[in-house]
């Protein structure tokens, strides 16, 4: 077995005649040459496939993060809601509902995902959801106004939510068995890169007006150009060289899936790594809140939302490689070092507004936060996903990523509930008490084990 790393491919569909099928060709073979080898914990056929695999992976997570790119829930849907007249309370449900709902049935997925021997399928199917989803809320705006068309919005996000489910426990699975150790936070982050590059040119579009003048008009194109880009993911990810899985002939009963999970649960890395994950959920219900700010100093109008998203494109293309080359080495590290950062960003919010600096009364300002928020924000997401794919293995990755989103869901459904009920009070309290459980989690994530090694 060859332990050199695979090409950075940028795949391309290739059609190699009649009746041949459709495969990914690597376009150039540089992918850092001085590189430890590989711990190779896939199968020899899969290893054999990586360059392909990740040449699939990395084409279907770039589109997939294209579409949340254009379909913000922490910038676009509330731009959305003020537009159709929604009430505030619309807005602080928005991440509280997406993230949990993404998690919480998970525990019930996991066991009839564990029936079926090649799944890509299943991920496709989460994708085309999505899309469909993505497609009703770009009509919303034409079809409802105020708190009617808030509801309509919410069925969707949560319809949105449960397909999302699907897709973020077979990912990981497929892309555990499929792709080695150390080069599976390059996917993630090649692909987060590429998506911060399509959100600056949308941004741009935005910014000199060349979508729409009309707010409603500006934001449904980008949810349409989003649907697109779930419906063709779901086309590409089909095209992935998968091997059979061990499968159960029937799932097992309640109480033998509910002692499978307290086992992984009595084990101390674990529980460590459930409570850093916990509280670093801060920084995703943080946002908001920033943005609540910088509408307050700006009329809302459609350039501040480009500007926005400028500023979040650029963070994500300038992130995405660098944050999983590190979470590849030490995602424990990335973790605690992105706790810190969204501490030190809460602490300068609250002391700016209390102190009344006078860029605080600058939405360019919030925006600049912003800009900082999302690149600590990719760390995280780049971080846990890294270090909970390399802590489990072949035998309990499905059952262990169940019980974490599930046990996270819960955990996040709860906290949610709470800050959308003070979603309209204090926003810069609510921020410095985000920020304090930013930094716990950093503190805690030091002390978990290393798992790249």
């Amino acid at each position: 077995r060859q332990t050199k790393s695979p090409p950075i491919a940028v795949g391309f569909l290739r059609y190699n005649g009649p009746m041949k099928s459709l495969r990914f060709e690597s376009l150039h073979q540089r992918f850092i040459e001085q590189h430890t080898p590989s711990p190779n914990d896939i199968s020899d056929k899969a290893h054999d496939a990586e360059p392909h695999s990740f040449g699939v992976h990395l084409v279907a997570l770039s589109l997939t993060k294209m579409g949340d790119a254009l379909l913000d829930i922490k910038l676009v849907l509330p731009w959305l809601l003020t537009a159709v007249g929604a009430p505030g309370f619309f807005v602080a449900l928005l991440v509280p509902l997406r993230e949990s709902l993404a998690m919480l049935p998970q525990f019930f997925i996991a066991a009839w995902a564990e029936r079926v021997a090649i799944r890509k399928s299943l991920w496709s199917m989460g994708c085309v959801g999505q899309g469909l989803c993505v497609v009703g809320m770009a009509a919303t705006p034409w079809l409802f106004s105020g708190s009617r068309a808030g509801w309509v919005l919410v069925l969707f996000l949560t319809l949105f939510s449960l397909s999302r489910c699907l897709c973020s426990i077979i990912i990981k699975d497929v892309q555990g068995k499929t792709i080695d150790k150390q080069h599976r936070g390059r996917v993630s982050g090649i692909a987060t890169s590429f998506s911060g590059v399509v959100a600056i040119l949308v941004a741009v579009c935005l910014l000199v007006g060349w979508l729409s003048s009309n707010s409603i008009t500006a934001l449904s194109i980008l949810l349409a150009l989003a649907a697109t880009c779930w419906l063709v993911a779901a086309l590409v990810y089909l095209c992935l060289k998968e091997q059979p899985s061990p499968t159960r002939k029937q799932s097992p009963p309640f109480t033998d899936r509910f002692k499978q999970y307290a086992r992984l649960l009595n084990q101390k890395p674990v529980q460590r790594f459930l409570i850093v994950r916990g509280l670093l959920i801060s920084t995703a219900l943080v946002a908001p809140f920033y943005v609540v700010l910088a509408n307050r100093h700006s009329e809302g109008n459609i350039s501040a939302l480009g500007l926005l998203l400028l500023l979040a494109g650029i963070a994500n293309f300038l992130s995405g490689w660098f944050w999983g080359k590190l979470s590849d080495l030490s995602s424990r590290r990335v973790l605690s070092l992105t706790g810190v950062m969204a501490f030190l960003l809460a602490v300068i919010a609250y002391v700016g507004i209390n102190q009344q600096w006078e860029v605080s009364k600058n939405h360019l300002w919030y925006g600049l936060i912003l800009f900082v928020l999302y690149i600590t924000h990719a760390g995280v997401r780049l971080g846990r996903s890294t270090y909970l794919m390399d802590m489990a293995n072949v035998h309990n990755r499905t059952q262990l990523v169940a019980l974490s989103n599930t046990l996270i869901g819960v955990f996040l459904l709860v906290v949610g509930a709470i800050t959308a009920s003070l979603g309209n009070h204090s926003a810069e309290q609510i921020i410095l008490g985000l920020g304090v459980c930013s930094l716990m989690g950093a503190l805690l994530a030091l002390r978990l084990p290393e798992v790249q090694r």
